[in-house]
C-alpha cells in the first residue's frame, strides 16, 4: 500500500550531494555529541547565606544559588533578577511571610 502526503513540509529532503571527505572532518566532533552524557537533571535552587549584590547600573539583582541536582551533585550559580522581578520576589516573599505570621497567630489561639 502506497500513501502520498500532500503536505509538503513533513517531507524528508533527499541525501546531501556534498563530498564525503568534507564531512569526513566533521564526524568525530558528532560523534563525541552523542557519546556525551545526557545534562543532569535539575532538582532544585537552594539560596546561599549571601547578601544580593545589586548593580546600580543596570538595576538588576543577583542572588547566589545551589543548585540542585538529580544525581547529588551540586554547583553554585548566580540568579539574575531584572528590576521587575526583583519587585515581584519583594511582593511575593512578603506575601510568605504575612501568611507565616498568620499560620502561627492562628496556631497559638
Amino acid at each position: 500500500m502506497t500513501t502520498t502526503d500532500p503536505d509538503p513540509h513533513t517531507r524528508r529532503t533527499p541525501p546531501s550531494t556534498v563530498d564525503e571527505s568534507a564531512q569526513s572532518a566533521m564526524a568525530p566532533e558528532a560523534s563525541e555529541r552523542t557519546s556525551r552524557p545526557t545534562t543532569p537533571i535539575v532538582q532544585g535552587l537552594a539560596l546561599l547565606d549571601k547578601d544580593p549584590r545589586y548593580d546600580r547600573r543596570t538595576g538588576h539583582a543577583a542572588l547566589s544559588v545551589d543548585v540542585c541536582f538529580l544525581d547529588g551533585t551540586k554547583t553554585t550559580a548566580k540568579l539574575e533578577l531584572d528590576p521587575g522581578r526583583v519587585l515581584l520576589l519583594s511582593i511575593q516573599l512578603e506575601r510568605a511571610i504575612a501568611l507565616g505570621e498568620a499560620a502561627r497567630k492562628a496556631a497559638s489561639q
